[in-house]
């Protein structure tokens, strides 16, 4: 398994194994093997995560890493392989790396720290191959968990990474939260599962004659394997045991070889059972208050044993399940007087703790030793500190948590902390909120806001609890917001933002005119604060909703001004939120051009801040449903699907899918639309998604069925969705809908359209498609040259076709030829194979032939080196003298995809080099003028 997928990194794929198996199978034993068989081209970075009360030390597996990088390559050499010579959020893990760039409160700090990490294995792996090891992955927290998610989900940008993880099956229960991420996980090609069995009697047999040097007899054979079940863990044990009377129980067997050390050597092995599964020498040292000679020769007979392992500046248990009976072999009173010393030199001592981790490791002791409330409060308020500003929400939870069940065991808690109740109690929602637990923090919300009496206080966790809502898609997120926006007196910082946060809410709905009210309202009280963040919000917001009430030319530049003003002042997100609104409200006028360069501004915005994997995916949207609409399909496909791999959230990701599908479906994949429509649905049918992402799925179901040849069943779904509440508030994506209904017989469609608003120019167009579809076919030309008015060649040669059937059946064979070889020559340049397939049935029928005049020179050439557009436009940048990294960025595709195109451009040009490429792309007019559109006529 591990060599095919080593073979699978070599070819340049990406290749991750999971393996799974009883603790003492042998998991990394196997590994050790696999690694140890590497060449020293090959860096393996070994990560494990430990266990520490019931939940893991948060990133500590990837802190491991970052310490063997910065072993191997310096602090210097691991900064040169980060973008700008630094790292920015590393440090957070290491400090060794340095301090972060940013206090965290954009709340962007660990989207930046996940894709930190990966840039840094993508640089490392460019100059040798890695495997990541990271074992144990049963015992990771919260935070360690999302970042290997995160690292698998984007593997393929890290060409020459093989990710290897592993965990024990038999601590995975049912609830256990690493089934969640497996499972998606196996949805990934590149991923593998593996699962390690026990082992036969005959391979028993063959590990005792390894592990004694002799051919073992065959009653202590058949002992073995009948007492081992197969484990080689236990095989192990039993063998190291043979010639004394074999355990009676498992127990005993795990313990026997701790019996047969020292006395002293036990004691020193239980200390080091109750600091976990690893502890480092100087820590272990000082709770046992020997010095390192001492220390040294104390742990020697247990290392000689193989009980532990020395590893650099620490030891670690061979067997985690060792330790685990060790410690729960220990009396009580013998684990809480360890666990008190070891909080206790740890408070005295912050160095002593692994990665600087010195208050959550105190505070897991504290707690485990169940003394002294006071103390422990203090030290799990300190961790939840430190782990906030480590980006581990989920530890930092966990610690607020315990702040809260010990408030009331210490009558000075608030004095203690320096924070009242209810604070921690804030702190802890967004911690929940951060950590994806927003379940947790809806408990805690609720619980708080029955007990709370401080207004603003309530507003904000009415915020929160909005904001919440929506996400877990449930009701009540717009009342929540607006009960927020009551209770948030005037003059307070907190109001525009609030205000902003339900005008925007209301915008999407959408409930434009209460939306633009709240809009309006959120400006008078950012000018009222001096807020300058949330200024630039409510004037996008109000720019936003002014413009699609149809005053685009208005109202955008307001838009543009606010797009340049958060530049100017480095606001990322507000940066974004203008880019977004920006392309969307020039999408909705037709401007499809500008739109795809606003949504080009958002992503490289996105890639300067370092969240091109965060926040990417919401502009790529933006930008593929503008090649959409100029026919770019090409183009718009390598977009979404790259949109796709950095895995976007459920609704993202299924709106992306439905633009997928749009193009499937237009090129006769059925069977794909199919896959598209059957994902957004089911995500939609969970939450409650905007009205324009319903309707662009109903839009491409309706039409699919209508392929499939479920005439009826498209009816349904449009009479249903159009009885669905307020649903006429998005008259810009129902009338496509109302479109497709008519196309399939739908009744009753001239009152809906009659009372649907018209705005701009693409809505003049569908009504005006609309009405040569139900009344007046002798339109259709009207309809093609007003589609042709807005760059749209799909619906243009739809129209064409249709103004054809009415020509021929009017006996003006002329004219139909005419419309049909126009609408010929966009349906093969969008490859949109069905459409063509209705062409081609009415020329055979009005006996038309299709034989089309020479283009032009340049289209001559296109033809004969057989140049996609896709094609056209990675010429033009290699005419331009672009490496493929400036390609692959500029046109927002893989570095890898953009190679592609690279090597088939110089096969097809017959070229040896970009510069002869670029050559015969010139002799041949094959380079695009500026303004040249490969979608229009």
């Amino acid at each position: 398994m591990f060599r095919e997928a080593r073979a699978r990194v070599r070819q340049g794929s990406p290749a991750a194994v999971l393996v799974g198996g009883e603790a003492g199978v042998g998991k990394s034993r196997l590994v050790a093997e696999f690694t140890a068989g590497l060449s020293k081209r090959e860096l393996v970075l070994l990560g494990g995560c430990v266990e520490l009360g019931a939940n893991g030390l948060a990133f500590a597996p990837f802190a491991a890493v970052l310490r063997t990088l910065v072993r191997e390559l310096g602090v210097a050499g691991v900064s040169e392989v980060l973008p700008y010579g630094e790292a920015r959020e590393l440090g957070r893990l290491l400090p060794t790396l340095g301090p972060s760039s940013s206090d965290g409160a954009d709340g962007m700090a660990r989207a930046r720290l996940f894709e930190e990490f990966l840039t840094l294995l993508a640089g490392v792996a460019e100059q040798r191959s890695v495997v990541l090891v990271i074992e144990d992955m049963h015992w990771a927290d919260r935070s360690s968990r999302e970042l290997l998610g995160f690292l698998l989900r984007n593997q393929h940008a890290v060409p020459g990474l093989l990710v290897i993880a592993t965990h024990r099956s038999d601590q995975m229960q049912r609830s256990h939260p690493l089934r969640r991420l497996w499972a998606e996980l196996d949805r990934l090609a590149w991923v593998r599962r593996f699962e390690l069995g026990r082992m036969t009697k005959n391979e028993v047999i063959s590990r005792l004659r390894g592990l004694l040097g002799r051919e073992p007899d065959a009653r202590l054979g058949e002992e073995i394997f009948r007492r081992s079940a197969g484990n080689p863990l236990f095989v192990e044990a039993l063998s190291a045991g043979a010639d004394a009377p074999v355990p009676e129980s498992i127990r005993d067997l795990l313990l026997t070889p701790l019996e047969q050390l020292p006395a002293r050597t036990r004691q020193v092995v239980r200390a080091a059972a109750v600091g976990g599964v690893r502890v480092g020498h100087p820590l272990l040292s000082a709770v046992t208050e020997l010095d390192d000679a001492a220390l040294t020769s104390e742990l020697r007979p247990a290392a000689e044993s193989n009980l532990i392992l020395v590893e650099e500046n620490g030891y670690s248990f061979r067997h985690a399940l060792v330790r685990e009976v060790l410690y729960e072999d220990m009396l009580p009173g013998e684990r809480t007087l360890l666990h008190v010393r070891y909080a206790d030199v740890l408070e005295k001592d912050s160095s002593l703790a692994s990665d600087g981790r010195a208050a959550v490791e105190s505070a897991h002791h504290w707690y485990a030793s169940k003394r002294r409330p006071a103390r422990t409060l203090a030290a799990s308020w300190r961790a939840a500190a430190e782990a906030s500003a480590s980006l581990a929400h989920a530890e930092q939870l966990h610690m607020l948590l315990q702040v809260l069940e010990l408030w009331e065991c210490v009558p000075d808690a608030a004095d203690q902390i320096a924070t009242s109740r209810a604070e921690v109690v804030e702190k802890a929602v967004h911690a929940g909120m951060a950590a994806g637990e927003g379940g947790r923090a809806m408990e805690l919300i609720t619980a708080a806001l029955s007990e709370n009496g401080d207004p603003v206080r309530a507003g904000r966790l009415l915020t929160c609890r909005g904001e919440l809502r929506f996400v877990l898609g449930l009701p009540g997120d717009v009342a929540d917001l607006r009960e927020a926006a009551l209770l948030i007196p005037n003059g307070h910082g907190l109001r525009a933002s609030v205000l902003n946060t339900l005008a925007n809410r209301l915008l999407t709905i959408p409930r434009e005119e209460e939306g633009r009210a709240v809009a309006r309202e959120a400006m008078a009280a950012a000018q009222a604060t001096g807020d300058p963040r949330s200024e630039i919000i409510a004037t996008v917001n109000l720019a936003y909703a002014q413009a699609r009430a149809g005053d685009i030319d208005g109202h955008l530049p307001h838009l543009v001004a606010a797009r340049a003003v958060a530049d100017r002042i480095g606001d990322h997100s507000a940066l974004m939120h203008a880019c977004r609104c920006e392309a969307d409200v020039l999408q909705s006028a037709g401007r499809y051009e500008q739109a795809a360069e606003a949504a080009r501004h958002g992503l490289r915005t996105a890639a300067e801040a370092g969240l091109a994997r965060t926040s990417g995916p919401t502009q790529a949207g933006n930008l593929a449903e503008a090649l959409i609409a100029l026919g770019r399909w090409d183009e718009a496909t390598e977009v979404i699907g790259h949109a796709l791999d950095l895995t976007p959230p459920p609704s993202l990701h299924a709106y992306l899918l439905v633009l997928r599908g749009t193009i499937a479906l237009a090129r006769g994949d059925l069977d794909l639309a199919q896959t598209c429509t059957g994902y957004a649905r089911e995500v939609f049918t969970r939450g409650t998604p905007y009205a324009q992402d319903r309707l662009l799925l109903v839009h491409l179901e309706v039409d699919l069925r209508l392929a499939q040849g479920r005439r009826p069943d498209a009816v349904r779904l449009v009479e249903q969705t159009l009885t669905t509440d307020e649903i006429e508030t998005s008259p810009r994506y129902l009338w496509p809908v109302i479109e497709a209904g008519a196309r399939a017989g739908v009744t009753g469609l001239d009152r809906t359209a009659a009372a649907l608003p018209v705005i701009g120019p693409v809505q003049r167009a569908h009504r005006l498609t609309f009405t040569a579809e139900t009344r007046r076919p002798d339109q259709w030309d009207r309809v093609a040259a007003a589609w042709a008015d807005l760059h749209q060649p799909y619906p243009q040669a739809v129209a064409l076709l249709r103004a054809a059937e009415v020509a021929a059946e009017a006996g003006d064979r002329a004219g139909a030829h005419s419309y049909l070889s126009r609408a010929t020559s966009h349906a093969d340049r969008l490859s949109a194979h069905p459409l063509r397939t209705r062409i081609d049935r009415l020329a055979r029928l009005a006996r038309i032939s299709l034989i089309l005049a020479n283009g032009s020179r340049a289209e001559n050439g296109q033809k004969r080196f057989d140049l996609t557009p896709r094609e056209r436009e990675v010429l033009d940048l290699i005419a331009d003298g672009r490496t493929n990294r400036q390609i692959a960025e500029e046109l927002f595709i893989s570095i890898k995809t953009a190679g592609n195109h690279v090597s088939s451009i110089l096969a097809k040009l017959g070229a040896t080099s970009r510069l002869q490429a670029a050559t015969t792309a010139h002799r041949h007019q094959l380079i695009r003028t500026t303004g040249e559109d490969l979608g229009s006529e």
